[in-house]
């Protein structure tokens, strides 16, 4: 599959496309409709049922869709020299994820949307700059429009591995809000995740749409020289 990537912020959206793509945006337009866990619960189990009951805006709902290897397809990247693959996963309302490694130890998310552009998230750059994973599911919040649904944001779970003496264990994991609008992809918020609640994050997503991106995080450095 012919990848066309944004800059990051969700500048200059390029185009992607070819059949594999065609399911998976297929695959979230049934999601959308009805077909996939609604609010409840993210993949460790910490968000409840009870959250529906404080839910942060009006008409949004919270939609699940999986990031792992048995709910996605695995497609060689042409961009990566070595064809790294990545996994192209089912989303919501005409949208695909993209689940890729973008550095050694790293892995981020494009959004693609049903006009087949790419938005990469760049998770390397906007969360953390360490190494990280990812949570096996994404939630997306989701307003009905015109009796559509149409996601307006996307909530993942990244885990850093901030400690290069134990670079397996896992230090930190933050909560990345991305809002998604037809003009502009990109990160908004980076949250500590035990820094708010689920109806907190809930609420910062729901009013992602109007809220600038986030800024990059610093670099890393060794010895005086930026090293990422």
């Amino acid at each position: 599959m012919s990848l066309d990537r944004a800059s990051p912020a969700g500048t200059g959206p390029r185009t992607v496309g070819n059949a594999t793509l065609r399911r998976a945006i297929a695959a979230g337009l049934l999601l959308s409709s009805g077909c996939a866990a609604t609010d409840g619960k993210r993949a460790d189990g910490r968000w409840t049922a009870g959250d529906r009951a404080v839910a942060p805006a009006a008409g949004v709902t919270s939609v699940h869709t999986r990031l792992d290897a048995a709910a996605c397809r695995e497609e060689p990247d042409p961009h990566d020299p070595n064809e790294t693959p990545y996994l192209l996963c089912p989303g919501v309302g005409g949208y695909a994820l993209i689940v890729r490694r973008v550095d050694a130890g790293r892995r981020s998310i494009d959004l693609v949307d049903a006009t087949r552009r790419a938005f990469p998230l760049d998770y390397h750059v906007f969360v953390t700059r360490h190494m990280a994973t990812l949570s096996d599911s994404a939630e997306w919040r989701v307003a009905t429009r015109d009796g559509r649904q149409v996601p307006i944001a996307l909530i993942v779970r990244v885990r850093a591995r901030e400690d290069a003496a134990e670079p397996e264990r896992v230090t930190r994991t933050y909560v990345a809000v991305a809002k998604v609008t037809p003009t502009e992809v990109c990160v908004t918020d980076r949250i500590p995740d035990d820094a708010r609640s689920a109806a907190e994050v809930r609420g910062l997503a729901d009013a992602a749409p109007a809220r600038p991106c986030a800024p990059a995080q610093p670099p890393m450095t060794a010895g005086g020289a930026v090293v990422r």
